[in-house]
C-alpha cells in the first residue's frame, strides 16, 4: 500500500508543470539544448493550460536551433510555427502566446517567411502587457523585449514611450 501512494503521488508530481521555471528559462533555452530538451519533455507529458501549451509551441521551436540536419530542423520549426499559430487562433488575446509568436518571428531566419505579424504583436503587447496578472511574467516579458530593443530594425523597435507603456 505505502509503494502504492508513493508512486502516485510521485505520478501526480510529474505531471505538474512549473511554467514559472520555463517561462523563465525560455530564453537560456535558445542556447542551451540540454535546458530545451528537459523543458519540451516536461511540457509534452504535462502541458493542459492554454499558457503551458504555448510554451510548449515555443520550445517545439526552439529545438529546431538545435537539429542539424536543415530538412528536420525545418520541419520540427513548422511544427512548432502551427501548434503556435493555431493556440492564437483560438486565443488571439492570450498575452504570452502574442510575445512568444513575436520573439520567434523577430529571431526567424527571413528564409522561413514567418514575419507577418511583428508589428501587429508589438502593438499588442504595447496596449496589453499591463493585463498580464502574473506580474512576474510580466516582468519577463518586459525585460526580454527592452533587452532585445537594440537588435531590432525599423517600426519593430520599440520608442521610449512605447517602452514607458510597456512597463505599467
Amino acid at each position: 500500500m505505502t509503494i502504492v501512494l508513493f508512486t502516485l503521488a510521485k505520478v501526480g508530481m510529474a505531471q505538474q508543470v512549473n511554467i514559472d521555471k520555463i517561462r523563465k528559462e525560455y530564453a537560456d533555452a535558445v542556447k542551451d539544448e540540454d535546458l530545451c530538451e528537459h523543458n519540451l519533455e516536461s511540457l509534452n507529458e504535462s502541458a493542459k493550460s492554454t499558457t503551458e501549451k504555448v510554451y510548449l509551441a515555443a520550445y517545439e521551436i526552439l529545438l529546431a536551433k538545435h537539429i542539424g540536419n536543415p530538412f528536420k530542423k525545418v520541419g520540427q520549426f513548422k511544427e512548432g510555427k502551427k501548434h503556435l499559430e493555431e493556440l492564437i487562433k483560438e486565443n488571439p488575446n492570450h498575452i504570452e502566446a502574442r510575445f512568444i509568436r513575436w520573439s520567434v518571428q523577430v529571431h526567424a531566419p527571413s528564409f522561413l517567411g514567418y514575419n507577418n505579424n511583428i508589428i501587429e504583436d508589438k502593438n499588442f503587447l504595447v496596449k496589453n502587457l499591463y493585463k498580464l496578472p502574473n506580474e512576474e511574467a510580466k516582468s519577463i516579458i518586459y525585460n526580454y523585449l527592452k533587452g532585445a530593443n537594440p537588435y531590432l530594425k525599423g517600426g519593430q523597435i520599440f520608442t521610449a514611450a512605447e517602452l514607458k507603456e510597456l512597463a505599467q
